[in-house]
């Protein structure tokens, strides 16, 4: 990974040019202004069933076209390079939702709390307000990379930049939030939306303090929860347990199911998705507990011949 530096020493940091900028993202002056003023047209939009918690919702995704997606990467790319605050884990290289839980102890106090529809409700003008003000750029190109990464009047729920842009367009409340956080004594992390504080102060009295704030910068609260030092504690889909990190039971049972319908389906077009199933699962696991690190690759490769039993299937014009 490359060396991180300071917010100060970005090269977007007080960015004048929108031709500088063209030669940050690695395209032509005329192909920024063409996109920039594109934006709503350069996406894909469509209904996806997201489950979480365990139940399935509806989602609709707004998804970048293929340039436009590789603008976006390349944005990303400049704003990993600035070293994040020690509270943020996502969205930066290292930071994960594992990293997240790591963080907090199973015997004590912790108090959750996350935003509701965090990107729909980050608006163009608040990225805006995020890149002329934190990153102090001109005027011309903070619009410029405003319309860059939003979409229908916000951040959009498929864009490649969405998770790191949010953050910065709402690093002042997170900033506040992470000080109130200390002064009571408290750890705190972020990931994305998600706030989890730990300590003996981890209070619902605090975390209305919290939401005081949230709501100050035009954000509302969708969940928000409290956990004594004796309960079991779930941490962006991380256990907390005496021994370490651990896969709660719920994401144990959806593995084995995985692994059982693929192990039983017949019909290798289906296989195929149930095997993409099992080993984003058997991966995700192995994220959390290094026991399942060994079924990773032995998952992978019972998809690859599947893979390409379908594949001789299709070019001998059969079916199955």
């Amino acid at each position: 990974m490359r060396t991180r530096y300071p917010l100060d020493q970005s090269p977007l940091y007080r960015l004048r040019s929108r031709v500088r900028l063209a030669e940050l993202l690695q395209i032509t002056a005329s192909d920024l202004n063409a996109m920039a003023r594109a934006q709503d047209s350069q996406y894909e939009c469509y209904p996806k069933i997201i489950e979480k918690d365990g139940k399935k919702k509806e989602r609709y995704i707004e998804r970048p076209k293929p340039r436009l997606r590789q603008v976006q990467k390349r944005l990303v790319n400049l704003l990993n390079r600035v070293t994040p605050p020690e509270y943020l884990h996502s969205a930066f290289r290292g930071r994960s939702y594992v990293s997240n839980a790591s963080q907090h102890s199973c015997d004590c106090r912790i108090a959750k709390i996350d935003i509701r529809k965090f990107f729909p409700s980050a608006y163009a003008g608040q990225v805006y307000r995020s890149f002329a003000d934190v990153f102090q750029c001109s005027h011309d190109v903070a619009g410029t990379l405003a319309r860059l990464t939003t979409a229908f009047g916000h951040l959009p729920t498929g864009g490649n930049s969405s998770s790191m842009v949010s953050f910065f367009a709402f690093k002042p409340m997170f900033d506040e939030i992470h000080t109130l956080a200390v002064s009571h004594g408290l750890i705190m992390t972020c990931c994305v939306d998600d706030m989890t504080f730990s300590g003996d102060n981890a209070t619902s009295n605090f975390l209305n303090s919290v939401r005081i704030i949230i709501h100050r910068y035009g954000l509302k609260v969708h969940k928000r929860h409290w956990f004594e030092s004796q309960q079991t504690k779930i941490i962006t889909g991380v256990a907390l347990t005496p021994k370490g990190l651990r896969v709660p039971n719920a994401r144990r049972k959806k593995l084995h199911s995985a692994y059982a319908a693929f192990q039983a389906e017949g019909d290798l077009h289906r296989k195929v998705k149930i095997g993409e199933e099992m080993l984003g699962r058997v991966t995700e696991a192995a994220q959390v507990e290094e026991k399942f690190r060994p079924f990773v690759s032995k998952a992978a490769q019972k998809l690859r011949e599947v893979k390409k039993a379908v594949g001789q299937i299709q070019a001998s014009g059969g079916q199955r």
